[in-house]
């Protein structure tokens, strides 16, 4: 009896050590669509293709500087007109961002910790938003800024299997 008793207790630690791993995959898998999926938006910047954007965004968005929570309806041409801002230097492309720049994606977790700042409370996050932080050049770089910040600091979600751009800086 003690040892199904044993056998009973490895059995159940051993199964919730494999589903701590798989949230761990689960979380890194997430990290990864989420970057793959913000990379495009930095495309679209460099491409000035305004339409992917806006049709990426999700119809309720967070402004991330203290505006709150507001509809992308109506906003369409201010959009288009603070891309055209986000590359400075236009002769730059994607691969100059990339090789220049930090990238980053962060849990809500993580982001608040970085800048010792909480978000606000009546914006519930979920296990699948990120924020992408693209706007540090890297150490030894010898690029100079390139980019409009503010459009290089945004949140993404995904639901229903789709991402969406979820929250704006600037």
């Amino acid at each position: 009896m003690k040892k199904l008793y044993l056998i009973t207790i490895f059995i159940f630690a051993f199964g919730i050590s494999i589903n701590a791993q798989k949230t761990v995959q689960s979380l890194d898998s997430l990290k990864q669509e989420a970057k793959k999926f913000s990379l495009k938006i930095v495309q679209a910047y460099f491409k000035e293709d305004c339409d992917f954007v806006f049709n990426t965004m999700s119809d309720s968005l967070l402004i991330m500087d203290g505006d709150g929570i507001i509809s992308k309806i109506g906003k369409k041409e201010k959009l288009c007109k603070s891309m055209k801002r986000a590359i400075r230097d236009k002769s730059k492309k994607i691969k100059d961002y990339i090789d220049a720049y930090n990238i980053e994606i962060l849990t809500r977790a993580t982001i608040e910790k970085k800048f010792n700042t909480k978000l606000p409370k009546y914006y519930k996050t979920t296990h699948s938003d990120f924020f992408f932080l693209g706007y540090e050049l890297k150490k030894g770089s010898n690029t100079s800024n390139f980019i409009w910040d503010d459009a290089f600091i945004f949140m993404v979600r995904k639901k229903g299997g789709i991402w969406f751009l979820k929250g704006l800086s600037g």
